[in-house]
């Protein structure tokens, strides 16, 4: 487990995060990811590493909307914006989930602990809470 700042880009903490399972043997296959890591130079070195990224792309601006793709309105401000559904947010679905039940624990949605032992300490002891519920 890494742990950094809370307002910095969590996308550089990734290939060092596989390095260093790699470095346990452990060998992902496949690693999910959401928009936000989106660059080609990602894709590339997690392919030079022999693991195959399924990463939603990013839709910017002016691009065409494939045809046949769902799309619904949404207002930010006064602006609107035409979003359309990422197919592998099922997949991350679980992950999102989990990140979401943490986040619902006050203590760690808001980082209060000065040293970070305490900090990963309360973080595991809200996932023995969260695993001692669903069973």
């Amino acid at each position: 487990m890494r742990l950094a700042a809370g307002n910095e880009n969590e996308r550089r903490h990734l290939l060092p995060l596989i390095d260093a399972l790699a470095a346990r043997g452990i060998r992902p296959h496949e690693v999910w990811a959401d928009r936000g890591y989106d660059s080609a130079a990602l894709v590339r070195a997690l392919r030079e590493r022999k693991i195959e990224p399924r990463i939603s792309k990013r839709r910017r601006a002016g691009d065409p909307i494939p045809s046949g793709q769902p799309t619904r309105e949404v207002r930010r401000g006064r602006r609107r914006e035409t979003r359309t559904r990422d197919p592998l947010t099922r997949n991350r679905w679980p992950i999102e989930r989990t990140n979401a039940w943490l986040k619902a624990k006050r203590r760690i949605s808001t980082r209060r602990d000065r040293k970070a032992d305490n900090y990963l300490a309360f973080i595991h002891l809200a996932m023995i809470l969260i695993l001692a519920r669903s069973f």
